[in-house]
């Protein structure tokens, strides 16, 4: 078993495919830095200056109207002109290094959101605005940053801050990555029979020292991603690991960068081994990479699709493969929300996995693959 899986990584290593997607997986993280430093993400005086100009369009949405509290303006304009002049109160702590006039402005702003949510006419300027969830995520952050000895991070994003961004972007792509990187797993052996009929070793063990090895390889993707987010650090510094990042785990709460990205990687490996795992399993009975591919992003995008799925089967693990989602909170937007918990995320794909493993154990257990 040992030999079979030095001898694998060995071939994968080589393997165009492999090296096609390392360089893929190179370049998606220079892309990413690129358009980081092209747009100045983290940078809080452009993303107040963005803020301001929304509140603008929504307001131009209004007449020319009264705002005082004895004026003709309704009380979502009111709301809206407070807001305003929070953001700008904002900008200028930002400019004065007021950290502290910052963050009470952020509650107050934070608080007169969640007010205009209630309020007539809403709708009409809903799309210029933070979502529910959004700002429900913007207090639990200023809330928890509003203690001392937190400092505030106005600048543009530094490498750890930036990771945690690289993990959330690729949360939502990871498992359409990976389908797309296994879907031919077993293709190659359906077409090669008679080595495989050559090996000391059962099926089975065939198939999960394939697994393992591909796995490995999986292993270099992850690692490259910290690799090449390094030039980050000789221009913006290590940046504070310790950052919260506000989220939602079945309540509202703030991680630090580090347990962030220790969550991200947790969910990449598991969902890494669980979509290896339905790869050989739908190679096996499909006997089509494409339909194998095309079956995995069906199974993705059904949850999508029918939301309401979500709380009908909840154990379902393709629930929980949009991990940044999960952690954003969004299912909480849909016109039914739905309630998804990290932790029960992490436990279903888990025992899918231990499933799938007893599926191969047991039904590619006879080392001749003319019986499968």
């Amino acid at each position: 078993m040992w030999n079979m899986l030095k001898t694998f990584f060995v071939l994968e290593r080589s393997n165009k495919r492999n090296i096609f997607a390392c360089i893929s997986v190179a370049l998606f993280v220079f892309g990413l830095m690129f358009f980081v430093k092209t747009e100045d993400l983290g940078n809080a005086v452009k993303e107040k200056s963005g803020e301001y100009q929304s509140l603008s369009s929504a307001l131009s949405q209004y007449q020319n109207v009264d705002a005082t509290d004895s004026g003709n303006g309704s009380n979502l304009y009111k709301n809206l002109v407070l807001q305003q002049l929070l953001v700008s109160k904002q900008r200028m702590a930002i400019k004065m290094n007021r950290p502290e006039l910052f963050m009470d402005a952020a509650i107050e702003l934070a608080d007169l959101r969640t007010k205009s949510f209630g309020m007539e006419g809403f709708d009409n300027v809903e799309s210029y605005l933070p979502s529910k969830i959004e700002n429900q995520l913007d207090r639990v952050f200023y809330d928890y940053m509003n203690q001392p000895g937190i400092p505030l991070s106005i600048d543009s994003l530094t490498y750890f801050q930036f990771l945690s961004y690289l993990f959330v972007v690729l949360g939502s792509v990871w498992f359409v990555f990976i389908s797309i990187y296994t879907c031919g797993i077993m293709i190659e052996d359906f077409q090669h029979t008679s080595l495989i009929k050559g090996y000391p070793i059962t099926f089975d063990k065939y198939v999960i020292a394939k697994c393992i090895a591909t796995m490995l390889i999986v292993g270099v993707f992850i690692v490259e991603l910290f690799i090449f987010s390094l030039p980050l650090l000789f221009f913006k510094g290590a940046g504070n690991p310790s950052y919260p990042i506000p989220v939602f785990d079945g309540v509202f709460t703030v991680y630090p960068i580090y347990k962030y990205i220790g969550v991200a990687l947790l969910y990449m490996i598991l969902i890494s081994i669980f979509t290896i795992l339905l790869s050989v399993i739908l190679n096996v009975l499909l006997k089509n990479m494409y339909l194998t591919l095309f079956v995995e992003l069906l199974l993705f995008i059904v949850p999508m699709l029918f939301p309401n799925l979500m709380n009908l089967i909840p154990y379902n693990p393709f629930n929980y493969m949009n991990f940044s989602h999960l952690l954003n909170g969004q299912t909480l937007d849909l016109a039914n929300p739905v309630v998804l918990n990290t932790t029960h995320g992490l436990i279903y794909i888990g025992m899918s996995i231990v499933l799938m493993v007893v599926a191969v154990k047991f039904f590619l257990t006879t080392g001749k693959l003319k019986r499968v």
